[in-house]
């Protein structure tokens, strides 16, 4: 048996807000697979939080930038690590916006398909981690009356 090919580097930015009808339309790309049993998906938002001891002000948006080469390469392993980890999965997709993105609109999207639900669900949660954990992706909090903060990933 040979070893499986490497996954290839995929650019996993988009410049603005990723679009509800994007989310569909991935799903329905994948009606043609009839070895897929189930579909994962993980849609990051961005909130409209007040941070306590800072300001008054809500989170307006969320400028987003990226060491975006470093980034990719990143993925590709956190990609690779999810098939070997879930190797009956079929898809793995994951987008992140780069630009200003406002409170309620979409940023992050992970979406795992596999034969049975297990595999998609946690191969989703895991990816999700690990990009939080493992990519240069930055997120300038920006607030309604002026100024911002950087943003840190809570979990």
């Amino acid at each position: 048996m040979s070893d499986p090919k490497p996954h290839r580097k995929r650019d996993i930015f988009v410049d603005g807000a990723i679009a509800p009808a994007f989310v569909a339309e991935s799903i329905a790309k994948h009606a043609t697979r009839t070895d897929i049993g189930a579909h994962e998906i993980f849609l990051g938002q961005v909130r409209a939080d007040v941070i306590p001891g800072l300001t008054r002000d809500r989170v307006s948006a969320i400028e987003y930038t990226a060491y975006r080469d470093m980034a990719n390469d990143q993925m590709t392993s956190i990609r690779e690590e999810a098939f070997a980890k879930w190797p009956t999965m079929t898809c793995l997709h994951v987008h992140h916006s780069l630009g200003t993105i406002n409170a309620g609109d979409l940023c992050f999207m992970v979406f795992a398909s596999a034969p049975h639900r297990q595999q998609a669900r946690e191969a989703v949660a895991f990816v999700t981690d690990e990009v939080k954990k493992r990519l240069p992706i930055f997120g300038k909090e920006i607030f309604e009356g002026g100024g911002h903060v950087w943003k840190r990933n809570q979990g």
